[in-house]
């Protein structure tokens, strides 16, 4: 057998080594160049958020996995009799960066986040961030997503019934990033009320009361309200978790503006000086 080896050229020798080593980790390499395979468990999310999520993960040497369509790899894995749907994905030993997206309407991009375009409401989005010491052969994390958006429902009162305007929501935040912070930028969007004198425009997270609800009619604003003061009055948290909706009811012909919030059981009521 010696001599056989020794008939061998070095090259070959080499790469009959090479080949060993590179089959798996065994008990005597160094462990720590091993990938690690890494688990995202949706357990505690809602079906539907689930199969429509986006994955994006980030490693500090430059490696990264995004998947627009990891809702639809989830597999259904079972431990202790219990049943949960994960995301499995090979990554390098290091701290993760985790960003989990739902409901993003494709505008999610794993370096820049979500950028709302001008004259466009928010998606109704719901996103999961965390860092991941993913430094073991086996690592898993539990996807909890949150409620990045508020929907504001707009109810107009009107004495004769009719609604001949459109109204316009403009704020300073317009883009929500991966880590679910947000960054400045212009914000706006007009709809026109039905016939009932409602209508409804999904907000992000606002990092100031510089929310604003104007009425249009003919490219002119007929009265500007400056609603971003009023929800911060009544005590709104835009630092919550999950954001919750908010109900706006303007009486256009007395100058009365009314903020409910969804679990609040009362309502704020003021007067706006035009």
């Amino acid at each position: 057998m010696e001599d056989k080896w020794k008939q061998l050229p070095v090259s070959a020798v080499l790469s009959a080594a090479i080949i060993v080593a590179c089959q798996g980790c065994s008990v005597k390499e160094d462990r720590s160049l091993c990938p690690c395979s890494f688990e995202l468990d949706f357990s505690q999310v809602e079906t539907s958020l689930a199969h429509g999520v986006e994955v994006s993960i980030k490693a500090a040497d430059g490696f990264l996995h995004y998947d627009p369509d990891a809702g639809e790899g989830l597999v259904e894995k079972s431990k202790d009799g219990v049943s949960s749907m994960v995301y499995a994905v090979t990554v390098p030993k290091s701290l993760l960066s985790v960003s989990a997206v739902s409901g993003a309407e494709r505008l999610f991009s794993p370096d820049s986040g979500i950028s709302i375009p001008l004259g466009e409401e928010c998606p109704p989005v719901y996103m999961h961030y965390s860092h991941v010491e993913a430094y073991s052969e086996r690592c898993s994390e539990i996807v909890r997503l949150h409620k990045d958006f508020c929907n504001i429902g707009i109810n107009m009162l009107s004495e004769d019934g009719e609604y001949p305007f459109e109204l316009t929501v403009k704020g300073h935040v317009n883009r929500i990033n991966p880590d679910r912070s947000v960054s400045n930028g212009e914000f706006s969007c007009s709809f026109v009320p039905d016939r009932r004198g409602y209508g409804d425009v999904r907000v992000p997270r606002q990092t100031d009361s510089g929310l604003i609800l104007q009425i249009v009619e003919d490219g002119r604003t007929l009265r500007e309200f400056a609603l971003g003061e009023y929800i911060a009055e009544t005590g709104y948290k835009w630092t919550d978790d999950d954001l919750e909706d908010i109900e706006v009811t303007v009486d256009y012909a007395h100058s009365y503006i009314t903020i409910d919030v969804e679990s609040w059981a009362g309502s704020f009521e003021y007067e706006v000086v035009i």
